[in-house]
């Protein structure tokens, strides 16, 4: 995290800043995504502050456990922190190429390690409706993880750069290539699976698996999950708009972070929310299918930039 131009302790300041903002406004989007499912209803629905209502009222409730499994306690925590960290590492200043920033390998460790930690979640449950849910979790995740990771990776080659500050500095520099506008919309296209929004939430599946990997949990452990879900929408829009889009905030020096939570609260609401809320919920199959298709686009953008001039 630590630059030529930041110390230590300023990064590690950053990085604790990233994280408490990341987890203070994420509910707020998690509101937002429901209030525009209940107007496309027809439905007053609940008020966008019900997120934060929720996990107060989940914090203060008995934490029950149906196994004395040491990775049923520490999993959400090391899930919430995982999340948050990975969050922590996307940059939030386009044109401050010292001032914060992680990379691609860095965020795709944290980024397996909380998918890795819901499964484990899962599985010590030791209820048929969380395996269940785990193994769908990790069936989802093998197919958009690898989408997510090569998008990246072709502004990475791009850039001849891993790190999100250098690549976000490539596109402001030059015009966007045609691998990377194809890298963009293969993000984008996987983004619902990544979110595990309507159609593709197979793996929580509230009518089939009451709640999938997390059903057995409850009080804080629960809270802690929900909100690291949160988190994960916040941060994979937000990831897109800095490292696609960086010039929509990199002109704004001190509104630069307002700017970019702005696109990625739009990002979210148009193409997460009208889609959750106007889709079935597909089968695994399908889902499959549609994510090898998304693989198969990224796969070609890579290759492109890989060969390309």
């Amino acid at each position: 995290m630590a630059t030529a131009q930041t110390s230590p302790w300023l990064a590690g300041v950053w990085v604790l800043l990233s994280m408490a903002l990341i987890a203070g406004v994420a509910p707020l989007l998690e509101g937002a995504i429901r209030k525009l499912r209940a107007i496309i209803h027809s439905r007053q629905g609940p008020p966008i502050t019900q997120p934060y209502l929720d996990l107060a009222k989940l914090l203060i409730k008995e934490d029950l456990r149906v196994s004395p499994s040491v990775l049923l306690r520490l999993g959400p925590l090391v899930f919430l922190g995982a999340t948050l960290l990975a969050g922590s590492l996307v940059p939030l200043w386009p044109t401050d190429p010292g001032g914060y920033g992680g990379d691609v390998l860095v965020f795709t460790y944290l980024l397996l390690l909380s998918t890795v930690t819901v499964v484990v979640i899962g599985m010590a449950s030791r209820s048929p409706y969380s395996v269940i849910g785990a193994s769908r979790e990790t069936m989802l995740m093998v197919g958009a993880e690898p989408i997510l990771v090569l998008s990246l990776l072709v502004v990475a080659v791009d850039a001849q750069s891993l790190r999100f500050a250098d690549m976000a500095g490539f596109q402001l520099a030059k015009a966007p290539g045609i691998s990377a506008v194809v890298a963009a919309i293969a993000y984008l296209l996987a983004l619902q699976t990544l979110v595990a929004k309507v159609p593709f939430d197979i793996a929580e599946a509230e009518t089939e698996l009451m709640g999938g990997p997390f059903t057995e949990l409850s009080g804080p452990s629960l809270a802690l999950c929900k909100l690291a879900l949160f988190a994960k929408q916040l941060i994979f829009s937000l990831l897109f708009v800095q490292v696609f889009l960086p010039w929509v905030s990199a002109e704004s020096p001190w509104l630069g972070v307002p700017v970019a939570l702005v696109c990625a609260f739009a990002i979210n609401l148009v193409g997460v929310g009208i889609l959750d809320a106007v889709n079935p919920r597909l089968r695994v199959d399908q889902a499959v299918q549609y994510l090898a298709v998304i693989a198969t686009i990224a796969a070609f953008a890579m290759a492109y930039a890989a060969l390309g001039p």
